[in-house]
């Protein structure tokens, strides 16, 4: 599995929002997920002049969502992931980063108020073609052509969000996670216009097609993840 850290440092509150909730237990702390993709130099479902890519489908294959303690993470570092730990998220989630769904829903979690060093992704090759990411898009060529392109990433792969200062996290409350793929980090230094489309005219890039392309891509995931809080669940993360 390939590991990714990311860590994010300027968060000033912290990765969480945080919300009433009348139902919940008020010794735990309730965890709900959200996982959308973001671009500013490109367009998402539609075709804009002078915009660089047209998204049309993004699509990653999570299994396990965890949040880590400092304690737990040193542990960690110093005998090796533990296999019985407590994992929030466990299960096939085909999440739809255009849409911000998932099939099945991420749903609600509890876990032990208090202070959280990491959170941890992991993903899995289950979505249809053996992928983990697939991402379905269109670019202009140096012809004016309008070529369709897909991406896809048949790894296992392992993200890491740390924050240097902790995010605490209160009992008897809702707290939204927002987790934002950056397709502009992903794609960043890519040239398509090197790239050879198969005989249907469709450019597919994995680690058979390709591949320097691919390798590129892969270069870039350890920039591709970020997450904070949303406090006017807009679907963006609010500003410091």
């Amino acid at each position: 599995m390939k590991k990714i850290s990311v860590y994010v440092f300027l968060l000033a509150i912290g990765m969480l929002i945080q919300s009433c909730s009348e139902d919940s237990d008020p010794n735990l702390a309730q965890v709900s997920l959200d996982m959308k993709a973001e671009t500013t130099e490109s367009t998402i479902n539609g075709r804009q002049i002078n915009s660089e890519l047209v998204f049309n489908e993004v699509l990653v294959g999570v299994t396990e969502v965890e949040f880590e303690t400092f304690e737990e993470d040193e542990l960690e570092d110093i005998e090796g992931e533990v296999e019985d730990e407590d994992v929030e998220f466990e299960g096939q989630f085909v999440a739809d980063l255009i849409n911000g769904t998932s099939t099945p829903d991420f749903g609600m979690a509890s876990l032990s108020p208090g202070t959280y060093e990491e959170l941890e992704i992991e993903m899995e090759p289950f979505l249809d073609g053996g992928f983990s990411i697939f991402i379905s898009f269109e670019f202009v060529n140096n012809n004016d052509e309008v070529i369709t392109a897909e991406y896809g990433n048949s790894d296992e792969l392992e993200f890491e969000i740390e924050n240097e200062n902790g995010f605490i996290i209160d009992a008897g409350t809702t707290n939204q996670m927002l987790v934002l793929l950056n397709l502009d980090a992903l794609f960043a230094g890519v040239d398509l216009n090197s790239a050879e489309s198969d005989n249907d005219g469709v450019v597919r890039i994995n680690n058979t097609s390709n591949s320097d392309l691919a390798a590129t891509i892969s270069s870039n995931l350890d920039q591709i993840l970020e997450a904070g809080e949303d406090d006017d669940d807009d679907g963006d993360i609010d500003d410091d």
